[in-house]
């Protein structure tokens, strides 16, 4: 299991071979997006999106899920070995989270995912994927459900 800080949200992930390190930088724009590396045990880390705004849409979809209005941060993996991962966040400021998966380069994406309530961690995301092809880069974006209560996460 693995937490991963997400700009304002600390992002519980339980994974196959995703890990993070203690603390990552933030990225208001997925063309800078910190990549989180991939290990075999996973651990907490706290991010934030305090004053984090909204991503231009060129070339980039917004998602389709939990009250997107801006704020988000992003983050990018390489998909590990086997395909498969889990990404789960936990509260800390932000008590509800939105968090989208996409392929393609930082300019040009596809939506993959979009996730709303689905962990255990009370309204928090959490995005599980198999089948996903070994070495290609995946982006996070998580942002606050109505971007109203910005600040830290897990």
């Amino acid at each position: 299991m693995k937490y991963l800080l997400f700009y304002g949200k600390l992002l519980y992930v339980s994974c196959l071979l995703l890990n993070s390190q203690n603390s990552f930088g933030q990225s208001d724009n997925p063309c800078g997006a910190p990549v989180l590396p991939m290990n075999a045990t996973c651990t907490f880390t706290a991010g934030t999106n305090a004053g984090a705004t909204a991503t231009p849409t060129a070339g980039i979809p917004d998602p389709l899920c939990a009250s997107y209005s801006g704020g988000d941060v992003w983050y990018q993996i390489t998909v590990p070995a086997g395909g498969a991962f889990t990404i789960d966040m936990n509260t800390g400021v932000m008590t509800d989270s939105g968090m989208a998966l996409y392929s393609g380069t930082c300019s040009s994406m596809t939506l993959i995912e979009c996730d709303d309530d689905d962990s255990g961690n009370g309204l928090m995301s959490m995005i599980q994927l198999t089948g996903q092809t070994v070495g290609a880069t995946l982006w996070i974006r998580i942002w606050e459900y109505s971007n109203d209560n910005n600040g830290s996460f897990q």
